[in-house]
């Protein structure tokens, strides 16, 4: 596999002449973040075959990648006594394998007006509880009161990735039962989900609370409604705790709770934790891949991390983990980080870690290293081994190699080769290599005010 990237052009800047001669004094000065970036990969890709033996069509493909990104604030105009802030995101390609001969897609484009209140259309995310973010086409508002208290509602129309269409259930198996009853893959169709959901916040200074509420439904039904809350409180400078827990009012179960507590002692600081989670309730009901979630899981586990010399510092985890079914596992790993000169050129990296899952498991070590060999020369490797308990089709053990020269001759330029090397259960052997040029140009922001 073979990729090469180059572009990565960010800038703070201006608005251009005829916007920013609408704009007025304002109380938050006038700002643009703007990044373009493109990429073009060339790489053979082959599909892992279903039975032994299986021989497969192996096909180059040479996509190239045009993403775009914008954000601005502190805009007003004469007819706008607040401030207008906004944000536009976009990706493009052609020459993928997918069947199609381009995609793309727009991933935000709202603007938000504020005065007191907060008003935003358009394309925009949500964070609803303990699910994965929710991109939706809409509109979102709300307020804060007494510099301590905000209230934030949205509502809207889902828009959908792509795997949650019909195809995705014919790509993870269902194309049998999808013949012989096509209501199979009409009840996959989550296109026309709507969406809305409200959450209060207060903070203070020893700590903040949160309580949300969001709903989404399909023509079947309820796809996923949850209620959540969360808060964090500072006893003092030295300890902290947090909580935080989500009810699926669907299926009357929690999908999430964690707590926390956090000690900063002066020489050695310990966090300690409980956290459960039930993977399938994490997903909307009618998403094909809520039925992979997974078994739920409690665990119990304790981190810690210690600095000798400002030079060397150590951190360790471990955690008690028990399955649905009463199945123990577990899990523990310990790191050392050590930057060996006062001029900090380097740095080295160990790490050794111990999984164990009901019925199989696996031990892992690492090291890694990156050097400054010149002023504009950086050198990095990482290679990692993984002994499985178990075989994995046949192989009891993976290998990943990673080096990479990075070389930045002007502060706005900066440019990386690298080559990837590994062995594992799905690829008995595989490189890839990868040239990226990034171009970034940033500049403070600027007070805003008519030029």
């Amino acid at each position: 596999m073979k990729v090469r990237e180059s572009g990565g052009m960010k800038w703070r800047t201006l608005l251009p002449l005829w916007l920013v001669s609408t704009a007025s004094l304002a109380a938050e000065p006038l700002w643009v973040d703007a990044r373009v970036t493109t990429t073009w990969q060339l790489f053979d890709q082959v599909l892992v075959p279903g039975l032994p033996g299986a021989v497969t069509r192996v096909e180059r493909a040479s996509p190239f990648t045009l993403g775009a990104f914008g954000r601005f604030g502190g805009l007003t105009a004469p007819l706008v006594k607040g401030t207008v802030s906004g944000e536009f995101a976009a990706w493009g390609r052609v020459g993928s394998l997918d069947g199609s001969a381009a995609d793309g897609d727009v991933t935000a484009a709202w603007v938000q007006y504020t005065k007191g209140f907060r008003v935003r259309l358009g394309r925009q995310l949500t964070l609803p509880g303990s699910a994965r973010y929710v991109r939706f086409d809409g509109a979102s508002a709300g307020v804060s009161l007494f510099d301590h208290v905000d209230l934030d509602a949205y509502a809207g129309w889902v828009a959908l990735p792509r795997w949650s269409l019909p195809r995705g259930a014919m790509l993870a198996g269902f194309v049998g039962d999808a013949l012989n009853d096509p209501a199979v893959l009409e009840a996959q169709n989550r296109t026309g989900q709507v969406t809305w959901g409200a959450r209060v916040a207060a903070h203070g200074s020893r700590g903040n609370a949160a309580l949300s509420f969001h709903d989404q439904r399909d023509l079947i039904g309820v796809a996923y409604r949850t209620v959540s809350g969360s808060g964090l409180f500072r006893a003092n400078e030295l300890a902290s705790f947090g909580a935080r827990l989500t009810l699926d009012l669907t299926a009357l179960a929690f999908s999430e709770a964690r707590l926390f507590v956090d000690l900063a002692t002066p020489v050695v600081p310990v966090a300690l934790d409980y956290s459960y989670q039930s993977p399938a309730l994490l997903l909307p009901r009618t998403s094909i891949l809520a039925a992979f979630g997974g078994a739920a899981w409690h665990e119990v586990g304790a981190e810690a991390s210690f600095v000798a010399l400002q030079s060397l510092s150590l951190k360790g985890r471990g955690a008690a983990q028990l399955f649905e079914g009463d199945r123990p596992g577990g899990r523990a790993t310990l790191k050392v980080t050590w930057v060996p000169d006062l001029d900090r050129r380097g740095l080295l990296l160990s790490e050794v870690g111990r999984v164990y899952l009901p019925a199989s498991g696996y031990t892992f070590v690492r090291a890694a290293g990156r050097w400054r060999v010149g002023p504009t020369v950086w050198l990095s490797g990482d290679a990692a081994l993984y002994q499985y308990d178990q075989p994995v089709r046949g192989q009891w053990r993976s290998v990943t190699g990673l080096a990479s020269v990075e070389w930045a001759p002007w502060p706005h330029l900066r440019g990386v080769i690298s080559g990837t090397a590994m062995s594992t259960p799905f690829s008995v052997f595989e490189t890839q290599a990868m040239a990226k040029l990034i171009v970034d140009w940033s500049s403070e922001r600027v007070e805003g005010s008519t030029p």
